[in-house]
C-alpha cells in the first residue's frame, strides 16, 4: 500500500484512498498509483481530499500556494485555512449544500496562508464518490489573486473610456449651465434696482450651480476605482441619471423608458450600478451607426425554487433592469464571447474605440448575487436583461433639507482659520464667515497655515483646510497642525468626492468633510455641526 494515498478520518482510523470509488475512476488507461500521484502532484492547481471539514491527502501545489511543508495540514480542520469564522461557515454551508443539489460546487473565497497573507481563490468541490457522501469531497483551488487585479484594472481602464465617450455631452450639459448662469447675471445687472427680480436670478443661477455640481459628483464617483460603498438604492432614480448623461451624446437615438412605479429597493454600490448602466447604453448606441432606438425597462419580478435558467438562482424578489435597441444585433457566436476579457467587435483602427466590453457589466452584476441574460439575433436587435436580488428594506431614506433664509442660518462668532490656495474660493468663504458673525484667519498654502495656527491656537476655534495646495499640501498641514494641538478641529473642504484618502481623515481625528462647491446654509451647517458637538 503506497502510503502517499492514505489518510485518517475523524476517528482516527486509515482509509486507503485508492479505494475511492470515482477518486481513479479516470485510471482506465492502467496508470499506477505512483503516475497518478506524479498526475496530480504536477497540476497546475491546488487538490485536497476533505471529509467531514478535515483535510485528508493534498497535492504539492496545494500546500506549496498556502506556504506549508508536505503533510502539515493533513487531518487539521479547514478552519485553518481562514482568517474569518464567518467566511468559514459561509463556505462551508454554500460548497456542501450546491454539491448536494449539482453534484459540484464552485465559488470564490479568500484563504489565509501560513505567513498571514491572503490568497483570492476559486473552489471547484465534487463527490468522490456519488452514491456514498461520507467517502467526502475533492476539491481544486485555483489562484486568481492577479486575474483580480486584472480584472479592477480592466475596469478602470473602460471607466476612463467611458468618460471619453461621454466627454461631448458633458461638456455639451456644462456649456448649457454655463448659459444660464451668464444669462441670468446679464439679466440681474439690468435689475439691479428691481429686488424681486434680482431675488429671483440668483435663486436660478443657484439651482444652476446645484446642477453642476451634481453632475460633477455623478462623475468623481464614476471614476473612481476602490471598493464597494454598499447602500440601498432605487434603481429608477439611477437610471434616470445615467440617462441624462448618456442622451447628449446621441441626439439621433429615441429613448424610450417604462419603469415600474413601486420598483423593488435594492442593496448596491451606487457608482457601480451607474457604470453598469452607462456602459449598456453606450453599446447599444455602437451598435447603430445611425438613427435608432433604445427602450430601457425596470420591473419587479419573482424568481421560485422551479426558474428555468440554466444556472443556479437563489429564489425570491428580484428587480429586473432591461435594455433593448434596435442595432446590428449578434450571432450565437458573438453572443458566446461578449462577456469575456477584452473581446470586440471592433477593429483596432475603429475611429469608434475598441468598445468598452461586456466584462466589467458581467463582473459587477455577479458581485451584487444578480445575472445577466442577453437575446438577440444578427440584424434584429439585442436586449440586455439584468436580474439583482431586492433589498430586504423598504424604506429609503433621503432626506433633503430645504435652503433656509438668511435670518434663519446658523451662525456664531468664533474664529475660523480658512486655508485654500484658490484666490476665489479665499473670497467667498472670507464673506461667508463675516456674514455669519465668524472672525477668519486666512491662509493661502499648508505651511501658511501651520504658522497661522501656530500663532493663534488657543483663539481658533476650527480650521477649514483644502487638500490641494502648493509647499505643503493639506494631508501635511493636517498633521502638524494636530502636532501642535491634538484636539484641533479640522473641516476638509476639496472638490473632489470623499474616497479613501478622506476616509483616512475622518479616522484620524478630522471632524468632517464639505464638498466644493457649497452655499452659505450648506456651510453654516457644517460649521455648528462640527462646533456645537463636544470633544
Amino acid at each position: 500500500m503506497n502510503n502517499d494515498y492514505q489518510e485518517n478520518d475523524i476517528e482516527g482510523n486509515t482509509r486507503d484512498l485508492t479505494s475511492h470509488k470515482g477518486f481513479f475512476d479516470v485510471n482506465e488507461q492502467g496508470l499506477t498509483p505512483k503516475e497518478m500521484k506524479t498526475i496530480l502532484d504536477s497540476s497546475p492547481v491546488g487538490i485536497a481530499i476533505v471529509k467531514n471539514r478535515v483535510l485528508g491527502w493534498t497535492n504539492d501545489v496545494f500546500h506549496t500556494m498556502l506556504g506549508y511543508e508536505p503533510d502539515d495540514l493533513k487531518g487539521k480542520n479547514t478552519r485553518i485555512l481562514y482568517a474569518d469564522y464567518k467566511e468559514y461557515e459561509r463556505v462551508g454551508v454554500d460548497l456542501y449544500s450546491h454539491v448536494d443539489r449539482f453534484g459540484n460546487s464552485l465559488l470564490e473565497t479568500k484563504l489565509i496562508r501560513k505567513d498571514g497573507t491572503t490568497l483570492i481563490c476559486m473552489l471547484r468541490a465534487s463527490r468522490l464518490d456519488t452514491k456514498d457522501p461520507s467517502k467526502g469531497i475533492i476539491v481544486i483551488v485555483t489562484d486568481i489573486s492577479e486575474l483580480k487585479l486584472l480584472q479592477i484594472q480592466l475596469q478602470q481602464a473602460q471607466k476612463m473610456e467611458a468618460i471619453g465617450v461621454l466627454a461631448g455631452g458633458i461638456s455639451h450639459d456644462f456649456n448649457n449651465i454655463l448659459m444660464g448662469i451668464q444669462g441670468h447675471l446679464s439679466l440681474m445687472q439690468i435689475d439691479l434696482s428691481a429686488v424681486e427680480k434680482v431675488g429671483a436670478h440668483s435663486r436660478h443661477i443657484g439651482r444652476l450651480v446645484k446642477t453642476a455640481a451634481e453632475l460633477t459628483s455623478r462623475l468623481l464617483g464614476f471614476a473612481r476605482g476602490g471598493k464597494y460603498r454598499i447602500s440601498v438604492l432605487n434603481v429608477n432614480e439611477l437610471m434616470t441619471l445615467a440617462l441624462e448623461i448618456f442622451k447628449p451624446t446621441r441626439k439621433d437615438i429615441i429613448i424610450h423608458q417604462d419603469f415600474e412605479k413601486e420598483l423593488y429597493l435594492v442593496d448596491a454600490d451606487q457608482t457601480q450600478l451607474e457604470q453598469v448602466f452607462l456602459n449598456l447604453l453606450i453599446n447599444a448606441s455602437q451598435a447603430m451607426s445611425g438613427p435608432g432606438e433604445i427602450f430601457v425597462f425596470t420591473q419587479n419580478i419573482f424568481i421560485d425554487a422551479r426558474h428555468p435558467y440554466p444556472f443556479e438562482v437563489q429564489p425570491g424578489r428580484y428587480i429586473k433592469i432591461t435594455v433593448k435597441d434596435t442595432g446590428i444585433g449578434m450571432d450565437m457566436e458573438i453572443q458566446k464571447k461578449i462577456f469575456d476579457p477584452f473581446f470586440s467587435t471592433k477593429e483596432v483602427d475603429d475611429k469608434k474605440g475598441r468598445g468598452l466590453g461586456l466584462s466589467t457589466v458581467f463582473g459587477i452584476i455577479k458581485n451584487h448575487r444578480g445575472f445577466i441574460l442577453v437575446e438577440s439575433e444578427k440584424g434584429k436587435g439585442a436586449s440586455f436583461h439584468i436580474c439583482l436580488p431586492a433589498s430586504n428594506n423598504i424604506h429609503l431614506k433621503d432626506i433633503k433639507e430645504e435652503p433656509r433664509p438668511f435670518d434663519q442660518v446658523q451662525k456664531g462668532s468664533e474664529t475660523i482659520l480658512l486655508v485654500d490656495d484658490e484666490e476665489e474660493i479665499v473670497n467667498v468663504g472670507r464673506n461667508f464667515l463675516d456674514k455669519l458673525g465668524y472672525k477668519p484667519l486666512i491662509a493661502r498654502n499648508g505651511l501658511e497655515a501651520v504658522e497661522v495656527f501656530r500663532t493663534y491656537k488657543d483663539e481658533i476655534s476650527l480650521v477649514v483646510l483644502d487638500l490641494i495646495m502648493p509647499k505643503m499640501d493639506g494631508r501635511q498641514a493636517f498633521l502638524e497642525i494636530k502636532e501642535i494641538k491634538a484636539d484641533a478641529k479640522i473641516l476638509i473642504s476639496t472638490g473632489y468626492a470623499v474616497d479613501d484618502k478622506i476616509e483616512g481623515f475622518l479616522n484620524q481625528g478630522c471632524h468632517g468633510f464639505i464638498q466644493k462647491p457649497f452655499s452659505l446654509n450648506e456651510f453654516s451647517r457644517a460649521l455648528r455641526k462640527i462646533l456645537d458637538k463636544a470633544i
